[in-house]
């Protein structure tokens, strides 16, 4: 499937290539601060401080798949970091204070050949404002898969995603773990980013993997142009798509775009000059004073694809019949980027504000909460920051607020 040779080859593995380079640079680098006082309001530091808990589940129910010299296991490990609200001089999960029936998780997906620190800006903003945040190491997509990383063992990342709400539930059910009622199994959403946000997706709706207690999904800048509208109708998940229009490696006129005709329930975000590396944490490091940040990455894509352009189907996602219209999607820099790209500080600002904001408007505990959140992403958003558009659905009170 030509989209996922985009991702396969794409920007966040090339940046992570060059990681060595950029722990030769020390200064730290943060995302904006918005102008706009509702975009303040959202952007500001949670109440909560923030712990992270490294771990390894294994899910000795699947196995990982043969991959060149690796072969193969009876089991998916999954290197995995939580990062999770506590009280001030608290040692463990925040109590005081937190929602009666605990804190919303978030599953985030990363991108090809990349990591679960990928994310990493996301995870802080919303773990300060009382979410639970997992996001792991998937065996074949990851940097440092064995084999080699390989992009068709996406089919198998939603069973992955299921297996962590399901490590995540049993703890919150488990008196003697430090999470015990700590997590809401009512409130449970999915984002990712380019191959993760293509995970998210089939997580939510694909027909045979996604899981029921997904209640929200958003996909940042993740291929969607093979989703066809029948996709979208097996199941009534809110759905958001956040993405760059100057994107050179998912194309975003195909993907993003398109996205409100073939899912008319869905939202789209849209970023003005925003790449596809911009998502990435270490963008703001690597790619801060590139004058696009796909540029590097799109060299090294264009010959891949010419030496290997018939990739055919991806075994385990179905066809037409599942919604899904296998070997879609245009060749990736094609053209090359000529417009300047957004910083990336400023890229990873606007998701946020998106991202936590969609979430809050199904997640937030008060009505009142949820009605300030679905209001300022509905207009606030775009109103206070003139290089974001955002399309919802005609009847975005219902289908993206949350009842009760």
């Amino acid at each position: 499937m030509r989209v996922l040779k985009i991702v396969a080859i794409g920007a966040l593995g090339l940046i992570l290539m060059l990681a060595c380079a950029v722990g030769l640079f020390f200064a730290t680098s943060g995302v904006d601060t918005p102008e706009g006082p509702a975009s303040r309001e959202v952007l500001a530091r949670g109440p909560y401080p923030v712990k992270r808990l490294d771990t390894t589940f294994v899910d000795r129910s699947r196995p990982t798949q043969a991959n060149n010299d690796f072969a193969g296991s009876d089991e998916r490990r999954l290197v995995t970091s939580i990062k999770y609200p506590t009280n001030p001089n608290a040692r463990g999960v925040a109590r005081e204070g937190r929602p009666a029936n605990g804190f919303p998780l978030i599953v985030y997906s990363h991108g090809f050949m990349s990591r679960r620190s990928e994310g990493d800006y996301l995870a802080r903003h919303f773990a300060r404002h009382g979410y639970f945040f997992v996001a792991a190491d998937y065996p074949l997509t990851n940097f440092a898969s064995p084999g080699g990383p390989r992009f068709d063992d996406v089919a198998h990342q939603p069973g992955d995603v299921g297996f962590l709400i399901d490590r995540l539930l049993r703890w919150n059910d488990d008196p003697a773990h430090e999470f015990f009622g700590t997590i809401d199994p009512e409130r449970i959403g999915v984002m990712g980013l380019s191959l993760g946000g293509m995970t998210s997706t089939l997580a939510a709706f694909h027909p045979e993997l996604r899981d029921d207690r997904i209640g929200a999904a958003v996909s940042i800048a993740g291929p969607s142009v093979m989703f066809t509208p029948v996709f979208f109708e097996t199941a009534d998940v809110p759905f958001l798509m956040i993405a760059g229009d100057a994107d050179a490696i998912v194309p975003y006129e195909e993907n993003a775009a398109s996205l409100p005709e073939r899912a008319p329930r869905s939202g789209l975000v849209t970023l003005k000059s925003g790449s596809h590396v911009g998502f990435a944490d270490i963008a703001r490091y690597m790619s801060r004073w590139s004058r696009h940040g796909d540029t590097l990455p799109c060299g090294a894509l264009m010959g891949a694809v010419a030496e290997d352009a018939d990739l055919g189907d991806v075994p385990g996602l179905g066809g037409l019949e599942q919604g899904v219209a296998q070997g879609q999607g245009g060749r990736p820099c094609d053209p090359l980027p000529s417009v300047r790209s957004m910083r990336p500080a400023r890229q990873q600002m606007l998701t946020i504000l998106a991202a936590f904001s969609f979430f809050e408007s199904r997640f937030a505990e008060e009505a009142a909460h949820r009605e300030r959140a679905a209001d300022y992403l509905a207009t606030g958003l775009a109103a206070e920051n003139e290089d974001v558009t955002v399309r919802l659905p005609s009847a975005r009170r219902s289908g993206l607020r949350s009842s009760g």
